[in-house]
């Protein structure tokens, strides 16, 4: 079982108040205020702003080891016994080592520098205590019959790939070894603590099933590494851990792992910096704790890509699709096979790095929870663009989600910044917001995500969503306290630009969102400013529409790319006891190109409604949405 905690997110725009911290994540909202410090190792921390609270939990990492010993990084050294393998007899010059034909055999700790090519396997078999550095400065090893590297015993073990150096590990396609303790399945295959670096390259070919395998800590710190694999390509039992390296994978089943399933405090993957660029037939990184990721520019292929959805764009089956999750909304286990981009039993934090990602699963997926605090993602997905059974939090950088089915779901969201863009086509945000089956009659692989809770909690950022479903879908409740929300919705009067289970409540920030007019929503509430609901006759994609005050300024401006009917909109300049002017097809002074701009001037455009506030909220829900021309006057309750 991972051990969890719950923090107590209180998001506002205008203060932050701090615990003590052991490891501090920062992050600063897009509009708004700043998003507070708090540690994902010890949980005892606040998020401030505005008197709404979300609960959301992350795995304890406090146990978890990401740092690197000096050792790690260190790729000198001095002296040594020298190997040479060759297939007529390879040749030791030193102590600590012994050959036996081509194959050699390594028994004490110290610096082996090692050259040559043969069909041979180069054996570790040391005391516990025993550290052994092997420098590879050109080998090539293609063992036929086992590992072309065995490490079978030692404290910790070093490759060194010595500068501008070529190394090669093969295996065979079948082995001849049998092993009583642990049946070795890798070319590099490692018992013990095992860490790469230097600055020559290493390829690894593993044609039995895996690339390289350490039973405990894999470690690579350096040296540009290049694996093609039956099965997996990295695989740290306990750790995988990597930094300053180049490493390209192109592997049958999943890219990087770590499997234990043993010890909630390992089974992680840490990548600090480095370039990372996998093809793999399952998933790109996968971790059966946490996924932590600080840096680096990681590019991930799943599955075949996002071409490979379980739909096409027609609606009809793909052939492609590797029936992941199922067929027709069955559930799938967790260990069960996938073919997500990153993926975590517990969490993904994920504070930093370029991130392009072409996935037929999710792209970014969690068991637990999901944390961005910084970094670029590109996101191109055959279902999900980021899912997490439980929370997702955005506090920063930049997420680009051109291809998706839900864009982003879990039970509790909360965006507190960065700049969010998604293309779904079902919901754009889903806070536990049903079965994924909004098309008619539902689809292949669709999730059984769904509960009856679920909170969307919007405190800053920039966001733009282009979706088929719901735009912004939440279970339970929605609440806007901050930020930038631009929508273009449904265009089918099944789904809403905004839906949401019990209530809508803002108390700062801007929402634009357009979409059909059957199933239109607006806000429950609103303080401190005005929210409005109104419908009209459709509008086709790249109208632009604002709204005016009296004195023909623009209070909120937006774009929508597909044909709209209705508007749920609130932003500061909205006040009860004033009056507003809804225009469409005007040209709006200093427009992004999204057509979003505040507080500016206009001309052209044709004025379909005049609305006076004499509340702060006008039109605040229905199930049916706004009437044409009638003052978007609503039926009570809302649609549930």
């Amino acid at each position: 079982m991972r051990k969890k905690f719950a923090f107590v997110a209180i998001l506002c725009a205008l203060s932050v108040s701090l615990c003590s911290c052991v490891e501090t994540h920062n992050g600063t909202l897009g509009t708004g205020g700043t998003f507070a410090s708090y540690d994902v190792q010890t949980g005892s921390s606040n998020i401030v702003a505005g008197g709404t609270q979300a609960t959301v939990e992350f795995a304890n990492t406090s146990e978890m080891d990401f740092e690197f010993s000096n050792r790690d990084g260190d790729s000198s050294y001095s002296g040594g016994t020298k190997i040479i393998f060759a297939d007529s007899g390879s040749s030791v010059s030193g102590t600590g080592a012994s050959a036996k034909g081509a194959n050699v055999n390594i028994s004490a700790a110290g610096t082996y520098i090692i050259s040559g090519s043969a069909d041979a396997t180069l054996t570790v078999e040391c005391g516990k205590e025993d550290k052994v550095q092997l420098v590879f400065d050109g080998v090539a090893l293609n063992c036929t019959g086992g590992p072309a590297v065995y490490i079978k015993s030692a404290d910790k073990v070093f490759i060194t790939l010595t500068k501008d150096s070529v190394n090669t590990l093969s295996d065979g396609s079948s082995y001849d070894i049998v092993d009583e303790e642990t049946t070795p399945d890798a070319a590099l295959f490692s018992r013990e603590d095992l860490t790469i670096n230097g600055e020559g390259t290493l390829n690894v070919n593993g044609n039995f099933k895996h690339g390289v395998v350490s039973k405990d800590d894999l470690v690579i710190a350096g040296g540009v590494i290049n694996v093609t694999s039956k099965n997996v390509g990295l695989n740290g039992k306990d750790c995988v851990k990597i930094a300053d390296s180049v490493i390209t994978i192109e592997a049958g089943s999943d890219g990087i792992r770590s499997d234990n399933e043993e010890d909630a405090n390992r089974g992680y993957i840490y990548v600090g910096i480095g370039t990372i660029n996998i093809k793999a037939g399952n998933d790109g990184m996968q971790a059966q704790t946490v996924l932590k990721i600080d840096g680096g520019d990681i590019t991930l292929k799943t599955g075949g890509g996002s071409a490979n959805a379980s739909t096409k764009n027609d609606g009809g089956f793909n052939p492609g699709w590797g029936m992941w999750g199922g067929y027709y909304g069955s559930s799938a286990t967790t260990d069960s096979e996938s073919a997500k981009g990153l993926k975590a039993e517990s969490d993904i934090l994920i504070s930093g790095g370029t991130f392009n990602i072409d996935s037929s699963d999710d792209s970014i997926h969690s068991n637990g929870s999901i944390n961005i605090e910084n970094g670029s993602l590109s996101i191109s997905s055959g279902d999900d663009g980021i899912h997490a059974d439980t929370s997702i939090v955005i506090s920063g950088g930049n997420v680009n989600i051109t291809k998706s089915y839900e864009g982003i779901e879990a039970t509790d969201i909360v965006i507190a910044g960065g700049n969010i863009f998604i293309t779904a086509s079902d919901d754009g945000f889903n806070a536990a917001g049903g079965n994924d089956n909004s098309a008619m009659g539902g689809r292949p692989g669709q999730g059984m995500f769904s509960g009856t809770t679920g909170t969307l909690t919007i405190s800053g950022g920039y966001t733009v969503i282009d979706a088929d479903g719901d735009g912004l879908d939440s279970n339970g409740t929605f609440t806007v306290t901050g930020g930038v929300t631009l929508v273009s919705g449904p265009t089918n009067s099944g789904n809403g630009a905004l839906d949401y289970g019990s209530s809508a409540t803002v108390t700062g920030g801007v929402v634009v969102a357009t979409g059909a007019s059957g199933m239109a929503t607006g806000f429950t509430s609103a303080q401190n400013q005005g929210a409005i609901l109104y419908s009209f006759s459709t509008r086709s994609g790249g109208t632009n529409i604002a709204l005016c005050d009296a004195d023909g300024n623009v209070v909120v401006s937006f774009t929508p790319t597909k044909a709209y009917q209705s508007i749920a909109v609130t932003a500061p300049g909205i006040q009860s006891g004033s009056s507003y002017e809804i225009v469409v097809g005007a040209t709006v002074a200093n427009a992004d190109g999204n057509g979003y701009a505040q507080n500016t001037t206009y001309s052209g455009g044709t004025s379909i409604a005049t609305i006076k506030m004499s509340s702060n909220v006008y039109g605040s829900s229905g199930g049916m949405g706004g009437f044409p021309g009638g003052g978007g006057g609503m039926m009570p309750g809302g649609r549930h």
